[in-house]
């Protein structure tokens, strides 16, 4: 009897184990900054379209299980849809196309990576590794683009030049050059 609630017990916490939490994802950025200064947390900024749309910043599929670790245990996830006008208002804010993710550091007040564009999933891992570390202040942001945000080409106008002929003195007639 006891050995059948050993291996329930031991498949119970070998289960439960594999599962990594998932992050909680917030939609307004002024909750997330104050939930940044609260916890000390750097802020994972996640911009994409559509329901789940941080998933699509992530080339290869979905985020893995160690990526969720990760966000869940070490930032503060803010996810900004681009498909609602204050999500497109925030993701020009910040400067990025449809797919990006920004990195701030533990105070919220300055960026310490961001991405516009999307990464693969061992990419992802290794930059919230790089950046998870709340104690440490970045003086500068790494800038990665891989998609440029759109620009709107504004209309050129070319003078065309005009013809004037060339004058010159011939006396008390001012005569056009080449005629006599």
């Amino acid at each position: 009897m006891y050995t059948i609630m050993a291996v329930v017990a031991l498949t119970t916490g070998i289960s439960t184990a594999k599962l990594s939490p998932a992050p909680t994802w917030l939609n307004d950025y002024q909750i997330a900054q104050k939930r940044v200064t609260e916890a000390g947390k750097p802020m994972a900024v996640f911009v994409g379209s559509g329901q789940e749309g941080w998933s699509k910043v992530v080339r290869d599929g979905a985020i893995d299980p160690a990526a969720s670790k990760l966000l869940a245990d070490k930032y503060v996830c803010l996810y900004v849809d681009t498909e609602t006008t204050p999500g497109k208002t925030l993701a020009g804010m910040f400067q990025v196309a449809n797919r990006a993710l920004i990195i701030s550091d533990r105070t919220g007040g300055s960026q310490a990576y961001s991405l516009s564009g999307t990464l693969t999933r061992a990419e992802l891992v290794q930059t919230l590794e790089k950046y998870a570390d709340a104690g440490r202040e970045f003086r500068s942001t790494e800038t990665i683009v891989r998609e440029s945000p759109p620009v709107v080409a504004r209309p050129v106008t070319v003078a065309q030049p005009v013809y004037q002929p060339q004058y010159y003195y011939q006396g008390p007639i001012y005569r056009p050059t080449g005629q006599t």
